[in-house]
């Protein structure tokens, strides 16, 4: 699979900041995506980014790193957290950027163990489909310790649906994206945003529980899931 998403954030580290990353999308026009969020410094993380870091506990595993923005911020103040990417360019630019614990792997085919998995920038998006939850969660907990929790981020993105976009026949957080960067296009992939009720619900039905520790102006929520 081409690695779009990769080869702008390694591009950009490498210190062509002219990087447009495009995304396409089934809601609506292509956006470019501002590859310099990735590479955010610590002072300009959000609350629900501090938040989330000063949520984590013991053993993390920071999955979808991307450029490793939290993950590094998170080593250089001593704490365990390994970076978990599958895109090459990633993998290369956390390299570069000295990260000392990562691995390049899809998530759903990596075991090992942890106490805090770390969703960060929609990151519960991997799990692609409302319907895939109870697979998503069936995953992590094989990766957590008992008693091991999951800090994760994502948005209630209804608001789109309210500006004149038709409603799709599916649940409204299931969306399509596609990268391309330099003339060159990426395969699509299901990304998935879930309003917090809709989790609190899905996790009850898991046996799982939910705790939203903060939602912000802009309808995005840090969330607690444990149970494990």
């Amino acid at each position: 699979m081409k690695d779009v998403y990769g080869e702008a954030i390694f591009d950009f580290y490498k210190g062509d900041h002219s990087v447009v990353l495009t995304t396409h999308n089934t809601y609506g026009e292509p956006e470019e995506m501002p590859v310099e969020v990735f590479f955010r410094d610590h002072q300009d993380f959000t609350e629900l980014e501090n938040l989330a870091i000063t949520s984590c506990e013991g053993k993390i595993l920071d999955v979808g790193a991307g450029a490793g923005a939290h993950a590094l911020f998170m080593q250089a103040f001593e704490m365990d957290v390994t970076a978990l990417e599958n895109s090459p360019g990633c993998i290369e630019t956390l390299k570069h950027s000295g990260m000392e614990k990562m691995v390049n792997q899809d998530f759903y085919a990596y075991e090992s163990k942890y106490d805090t998995l770390l969703f960060m920038m929609n990151g519960l998006g991997i799990a692609g489909k409302l319907a895939s939850l109870p697979f998503f969660f069936s995953h992590c907990k094989k990766l957590l310790n008992s008693g091991g929790q999951i800090i994760l981020d994502s948005s209630d993105i209804s608001y789109l649906y309210e500006e004149g976009v038709a409603k799709p026949n599916h649940y409204f957080g299931e969306i399509q994206y596609q990268y391309e960067y330099k003339g060159k296009k990426g395969e699509w992939f299901d990304w998935l945003y879930v309003d917090s009720k809709s989790l609190v619900q899905e996790t009850k039905e898991l046996d799982l529980h939910t705790e939203i520790l903060m939602t912000d102006e802009y309808d995005q929520y840090l969330a607690r899931v444990t149970g494990f």
